[in-house]
């Protein structure tokens, strides 16, 4: 029996991405849950297609398939942005639903704000902290990754970059980047290598600029290759939202191990004493985030 991999979201991202996992053909069951019954039928020539894949099939989905399923995609809900509140109480009602339904699988968010929809997907499921997680800052340190590779003139293989926070706002860990087995720091001081920490702020702002646009493609093909991974029993070391066992708790992206049973901490995160500063100020902005949706939630059940 093929892993079922099931897509919740609106019509326009949820195409996108069973167009690009029918081009890659792996080996799944996708099973994709319409935002509305208007919907259901426009999914129709996408499970046509998948006719001809060898691996991969596309069906619609029932509230029966939440029970069955290995992973569960969510996308952003909405076509068009909403604030935070909003997009937290339809995740109440569906985290409801698939708890109800017999969810006991991984919950991957690969929509914006991913860190505030793990951590409160962990809230109000019950599940286990590594059953849930969001793509993070992974997309954009695949980004930063293939830039680095072509600016160095170098096989992306030999780059190991690392790229925390959030993908709103991510944190360049340079400290932490590596060329090689070389850091990219030490790099730096070869005169032959043609790059200097110059353009390293310049390729920090880049990566900046490209986190604030519209990044749903790359987005969905971070989330193939971890797929990928995963059904190879290949499993990667990225840096993907997770929930963060300090308290009070959050979720942010930070390197954890992704396999068949979800995430997993392996080490703690250390960064310079200036990349350190940043994320424990994007930390506390997000703490207070999450009181504020919190207090908000409060205020609407009086």
């Amino acid at each position: 029996m093929k892993p079922i991999l099931m897509i919740q979201g609106n019509y326009e991202e949820a195409s996108q991405l069973i167009q690009q996992l029918l081009i890659t053909d792996l080996p799944l069951d996708v099973v994709v849950m319409p935002n509305t019954t208007d919907d259901t039928p426009r999914y129709q020539p996408l499970v046509v297609a998948s006719a001809i894949c060898p691996h991969l099939s596309v069906r619609v989905g029932t509230a029966a398939d939440y029970g069955q399923a290995t992973w569960l995609v969510v996308l952003d809900r909405y076509e068009a942005e909403t604030e935070a509140t909003t997009s937290v109480a339809e995740l109440r009602v569906l985290m409801n639903r698939i708890v109800e339904n017999g969810f006991k699988g991984q919950l991957i968010f690969c929509g914006a704000q991913d860190e505030l929809m793990t951590y409160f997907a962990w809230k109000f499921s019950g599940l286990q902290p590594n059953q849930i997680w969001g793509l993070g800052t992974y997309p954009l340190t695949r980004l930063l990754t293939y830039r680095l590779a072509e600016r160095l003139g170098v096989g992306a293989t030999a780059i190991q970059a690392a790229v925390v926070g959030t993908a709103v706002d991510p944190i360049v860990a340079w400290s932490r980047t590596y060329v090689g087995p070389a850091p990219i720091l030490m790099y730096l001081a070869n005169e032959d290598a043609g790059f200097s920490a110059e353009d390293l702020s310049k390729m920090a702002t880049w990566l900046h600029r490209e986190a604030t646009e519209q990044q749903v493609t790359l987005r969905f093909m971070g989330l193939i290759r971890l797929l990928r991974g995963v059904l190879a029993d290949q499993p990667l070391i990225v840096a993907v939202s997770n929930i963060q066992a300090e308290e009070p708790v959050y979720a942010a992206a930070t390197p954890v191990l992704v396999n068949a049973s979800g995430v997993k901490h392996l080490t703690n995160l250390v960064l310079s004493e200036d990349e350190q500063q940043a994320y424990d100020e994007q930390i506390q902005g997000l703490r207070d985030q999450i009181q504020a949706i919190e207090s908000h939630q409060t205020e609407g059940r009086n």
